[in-house]
């Protein structure tokens, strides 16, 4: 019997066949990897009773603010964060209702999109096996990176997925020699990471840098002038801004880099110490963090960087060396910038930790290189080698205090629910209240959400010189006709109760823990009168 060949169209239709099939068992492995990344992060948000801290607040609030007309460019009084998160949260309250849940949705969903920038800069940077492996690193990072990664308290996680994207940008136009438009887009991503928050300059180096020692002649000229003219559109609210304001953004950043007196070595030291051990997943401080278990994470990460750096056909520049560059910038202009300053400050505060996050999604890029060239030779052992760090990610999970995760790393003591202290507040008429800001914001948002009016406003912190977040509270609370302290401790009779003896004012003293309420009845009373017995314990 004659064997005849199918027709050339036949076998075509079966290669595409084929082609799509394996699109479609790709796009569900990916469905199915987001979805079990957002049933972690809401396991995490669920137990923390969807927890607002001050700053998470601050942004909540403003988002009320933008609802009834305000249009801000940066966080309240503060000269070089971005406002994209109260203008997203808007957006979920007009559709879903004003909740906790509603305010942390747009970080939940930004968070979920690291996964996603990781991926293709993976993907620019050592190809499509190395994008998948790094996906997953990303999707279950170590847990006080995935922490951070919900909280709406600046757009920190927002200047990663736009940073990637540009690096990616970058990579493609060094090495795969993409053009206009990958340039428009590495610029646009750019400009609205610088936007976001000036720690963009992390990304806008290493892309920099990536285009500079890859592109030449007219090429660089004509790619420059593009991306250049993509990053003035992406940055346009901070120029905006800065013409309001008298350039005040770049005089932050200038007095901050002008004034880092603390010692270089000193605040590069306190990074490798402190930032880069939680950063990366060697431990983590909400919970138990086995030792063995961070010099496992500790060997993973050092072999790929290792990979990464010298295990190399040929000496030549490479796509992924775009993000060694990165992970080199970050502890570099971390030292040399005024933002590094804080990382000693004399309280033991983590100030600087929110910087970190960056340094886990650029090493699940250099983890997932790694593991893509071993996986072409032992693909159990690759998988196997994965599997390692996002077991010990996910446990970590486990032994993690959800409710002081997401606490200020500046005041820890927030309760998981503010219902009782609004109650009695309610029941004792009180509108008004002078308490510290870190308690006090979460509080008029969660008041907010119960529809009862509430004013708060921390005079103390305030003429300490601390941040007057909102100025045009302090009269209203001078001016109410009763208004309330509120303090937060568990004193049998704190300060204040023996001070107001003291001038002979009678007072009513509500205890709900871990708040003290205290409601002068005789005559009202300025925080002036009372400064030492409002201080920073309370």
């Amino acid at each position: 019997m004659t064997t005849v060949a199918a027709p050339a169209p036949a076998r075509q239709l079966a290669g595409q066949r084929g082609v799509m099939s394996q699109r479609g068992w790709w796009l569900l492995g990916a469905v199915l990897l987001v979805l079990a990344a957002a049933l972690v992060r809401l396991s995490v948000l669920q137990r923390s009773s969807w927890l607002l801290e001050g700053d998470d607040a601050l942004s909540a609030l403003m988002a009320l603010g933008i609802m009834d007309g305000d249009r801000p460019l940066m966080l309240k009084n503060q000269t070089y964060a971005g406002a994209w998160e109260p203008y997203a949260m808007a957006m979920t309250f007009a559709l879903f209702g004003i909740s906790r849940v509603s305010a942390k949705l747009p970080e939940l969903l930004t968070s979920l999109a690291a996964i996603g920038s990781t991926w293709f800069l993976a993907r620019a940077a050592a190809g499509r096996t190395a994008a998948w492996f790094a996906a997953v690193l990303a999707a279950f990072p170590p847990v006080y990176v995935l922490v951070l990664s919900l909280k709406p308290w600046a757009p920190y996680t927002e200047v990663v997925v736009l940073g990637s994207l540009c690096l990616a940008c970058a990579i493609r136009i060094g090495w795969r020699r993409a053009g206009t438009w990958t340039a428009l887009v590495c610029g646009v991503c750019g400009g609205l990471a610088f936007w976001m928050h000036p720690l963009a300059v992390w990304y806008l180096s290493a892309a920099a840098l990536c285009v500079v020692v890859r592109v030449r002649g007219a090429r660089l000229v004509r790619i420059g002038a593009i991306g250049m003219a993509g990053f003035l559109a992406g940055a346009l609210p901070v120029w905006a801004y800065n013409l309001q304001t008298n350039g005040a953004t770049f005089r932050f950043v200038a007095s901050g880099t002008q004034g880092q007196t603390a010692d270089r070595w000193a605040v590069l030291s306190a990074w490798w110490n402190n930032d880069l051990p939680r950063g990366v997943g060697l431990w983590h401080p909400w919970g138990d963090s086995p030792s063995a278990l961070g010099w496992v994470m500790a060997t993973l990460v050092a072999a790929a960087l290792l990979w990464a750096l010298f295990a190399r056909q040929r000496p030549v520049t490479r796509g992924l060396d775009g993000v060694v560059v990165l992970l080199l910038t970050i502890p570099t202009l971390f030292a040399l910038s005024g933002f590094g300053g804080p990382a000693l400050n004399p309280y033991g505060f983590d100030a600087t930790g929110r910087y970190a996050p960056p340094l886990w999604f650029a090493l699940a890029v250099v983890i997932g290189a790694a593991l893509a060239s071993l996986w072409r030779y032992q693909r159990v052992l690759a998988l196997l080698a994965c599997a390692i760090p996002v077991a010990i990610n996910l446990g970590a999970l486990v032994t993690t205090d959800p409710i002081q995760a997401f606490q200020s790393p500046y005041w820890d003591r927030l309760p998981a629910d503010n219902a009782p202290l609004l109650k009695t507040l309610r029941s004792a008429g009180i509108s008004e209240v002078w308490m510290n800001h870190w308690a006090g914001q979460p509080l008029m948002f969660d008041a907010r959400v119960a529809g009862q009016p509430l004013i708060a406003y921390d005079w103390y912190d305030v003429q300490a010189g601390g941040i007057d977040r909102f100025p045009e509270y302090r009269a209203r609370v001078e001016q109410a006709s009763r208004s309330a302290f509120v303090l937060v401790t568990d004193e049998t009779e704190p300060d204040l109760a023996r001070r107001l003896r003291d001038m002979g004012v009678t007072f009513d003293e509500y205890r709900v823990p871990p708040y003290v309420v205290v409601v002068p009845t005789s005559r009202v009373v300025h925080p002036s009168e009372v400064t030492a017995a409002l201080d920073y314990r309370y």
